[in-house]
C-alpha cells in the first residue's frame, strides 16, 4: 500500500508528504491523497474505523501522520452524535441527528484541524506557529501549543467576541488585533488571511489558517467529522448540513465521505447542504461574479471547494441572515438543550430553512453539524435573552435567613 502523497490540483504533479504549502512546480493548490484502493484490499481501515477510541486510533490510515510519538492531542474528536425524535418530528423526517462539535476540548471543530496540522509540523521539527483567525482557530492553536510547549502567534479582528480573545491569551499565545470587521476594513482583514502564509514562512512560523490553499494539512481535520458520522450510523446519512464559513469544513467533510466510499466502507454519498452567512461574504456559488468583487465582501478561501462539494452531491446552498442565526441559536437551546455560539448554528439555521421550504423528505435521515459552543460568545446569549424578554432574577428572603434564593 502506498504512503499518502501531495497532489497539485493545478498541474497534477505529485509530491511526497513534506513541509509544502503550495506546489513547488507551479505554485498551485495542494491536496493530500491516500491509497484508498490499497486500503480496500488490505482491510486495515475496516478493522479500526468503527471501534471506540480517538481519531488517531480509529482513522490513522487516512491521516498524514507518520510518527505517532509526535502527536499533539487533547482528546479531540469522538464528539456526540445526538439523535432527536422531537427535531425529526418537527422537520418531518425519519431521523435527525446533531453532531456536537461544541464538545471538543476548546469548544469547536477547529481542535481537529489544529491537532492534525500541528502534529505533522512536529515531525518536521517546527516549534512556532501563526494564524489569522475569526476566533476559534486562534483559541485551538493557543491551547494545543500550550499542550506541546510550543509558541503561537494569533491575529484576530478587534470585533471578535471578548471571550475568544481572552481564551487565546489565557493559554499563553501572543495576540494581535486587526481592525474591526466593518465594511471599510474588509479588504484589510482579507489581506491578513491571504498574506498569512507568506508572512509565516518569512518569520519561520507554520501557517495555521484553516484553508487548503494556505495549509493542506489543516483541512484534514474536518474530514474526521464525516468519518465519525458514517461510523456511528453504520451508513451514510441522506443529507448532511454543514456551515460554509471559509469553505474548509464543507470541503473537508466531502473529502472524508469520498475517502470512506473509495475505501469500500460505505455506499453512496450524502447530499451536502451548505448554509452561508450572507452579510459581507461572497456567496460560494458566485465566487467569480463581478458583482461580488468589491473590497466590502469577504472571499472564502475554500469557497470554490465548498461549492464543488455541494454541487457534486446534489445538495443546496442556503443564505442565512443574522436574524435567522439568532432565531436558530435560541431555538436550538430552548428546543434541544444545546447552547451554541452564533457561528456554530449556521448549519442548524440552514436545516430549519430547508424544512420551511419543504425540501426534506419523510424517509430521510439528516445530520446537522453544530460547530462551536455558546460560552464562546456570551454577548450573543444576552441579546437572545433581551429579545425574548426574559425577567431578571431578583433575590428573596428565606425563612432560615441563609443565602437568598433566586426566583424569576
Amino acid at each position: 500500500m502506498k504512503s499518502p502523497w501531495l497532489h497539485c490540483l493545478a498541474c497534477e504533479a505529485e509530491h511526497p508528504l513534506a513541509e509544502l504549502y503550495r506546489c513547488p512546480a507551479c505554485g498551485g493548490e495542494l491536496q493530500i491523497v491516500y491509497d484508498t484502493v490499497g486500503l480496500r484490499k488490505s482491510g486495515a481501515l475496516a478493522r479500526t474505523w468503527r471501534l471506540p477510541g480517538s481519531i488517531w486510533q480509529r482513522f490513522s490510515a487516512l491521516l498524514p501522520q507518520q510518527d505517532a510519538g509526535r502527536i499533539v492531542s487533547l482528546g479531540e474528536g469522538s464528539t456526540p452524535l445526538v439523535p432527536s425524535e422531537r427535531l425529526a418530528a418537527r422537520l418531518g423526517v425519519k431521523a435527525a441527528y446533531l453532531k456536537l462539535e461544541s464538545s471538543n476540548p476548546t469548544g469547536s471543530f477547529k481542535d481537529r484541524q489544529i491537532s492534525i496540522a500541528m502534529s505533522k509540523a512536529r515531525e518536521w521539527g517546527r516549534t512556532g506557529f501563526g494564524t489569522a483567525s475569526s476566533g476559534n482557530v486562534g483559541v485551538a492553536l493557543a491551547a494545543y501549543a500550550a499542550r506541546a510547549g510550543l509558541k503561537a502567534q494569533v491575529w484576530v479582528s478587534a470585533s471578535v467576541a471578548a471571550a475568544k480573545r481572552q481564551q487565546i491569551q489565557v493559554y499563553g499565545a501572543r495576540l494581535f488585533l486587526t481592525p474591526e470587521n466593518t465594511p471599510e476594513h474588509t479588504l484589510a482583514n482579507q489581506a491578513f488571511f491571504n498574506g498569512m502564509q507568506a508572512f509565516c514562512i518569512e518569520q519561520g512560523l507554520v501557517p495555521m489558517v484553516s484553508a487548503r490553499p494556505v495549509n493542506p494539512y489543516m483541512v484534514e481535520g474536518g474530514k474526521t467529522i464525516a468519518f465519525e458520522v458514517a461510523a456511528e450510523l453504520a451508513q451514510m446519512p441522506d443529507r448532511f448540513f454543514a456551515p460554509v464559513g471559509g469553505g474548509g469544513c464543507m470541503g473537508g467533510c466531502w473529502k472524508g465521505f469520498m475517502e470512506l466510499h473509495e475505501a469500500g466502507l460505505t455506499e453512496g454519498l450524502p447530499k451536502l447542504e451548505g448554509a452561508q452567512m450572507v452579510k459581507g461574504h461572497v456567496p460560494v456559488d458566485r465566487m467569480d461574479d463581478p458583482a461580488f468583487s468589491g473590497p466590502e465582501f469577504f472571499r472564502p478561501l475554500d469557497g470554490h471547494w465548498a461549492w464543488q462539494a455541494i454541487q457534486a452531491t446534489g445538495g443546496s446552498l442556503r443564505p442565512i441572515s443574522a436574524q435567522e442565526t439568532q432565531a436558530a441559536q435560541a431555538d436550538l437551546a430552548a428546543q434541544e438543550g444545546v447552547f451554541a455560539e452564533p457561528q456554530g448554528v449556521t448549519a442548524y439555521a440552514g436545516l430549519l430553512k430547508a424544512a420551511q421550504e419543504g425540501a426534506l423528505r419523510s424517509d430521510e435521515t439528516v445530520v446537522c453539524v453544530i460547530t462551536g459552543a455558546g460560552l464562546k460568545d456570551m454577548d450573543a446569549a444576552r441579546m437572545i435573552c433581551e429579545e425574548a424578554g426574559y425577567f431578571t432574577p431578583r433575590p428573596v428572603r428565606t425563612l432560615a435567613g441563609s443565602v437568598p434564593d433566586l426566583v424569576l
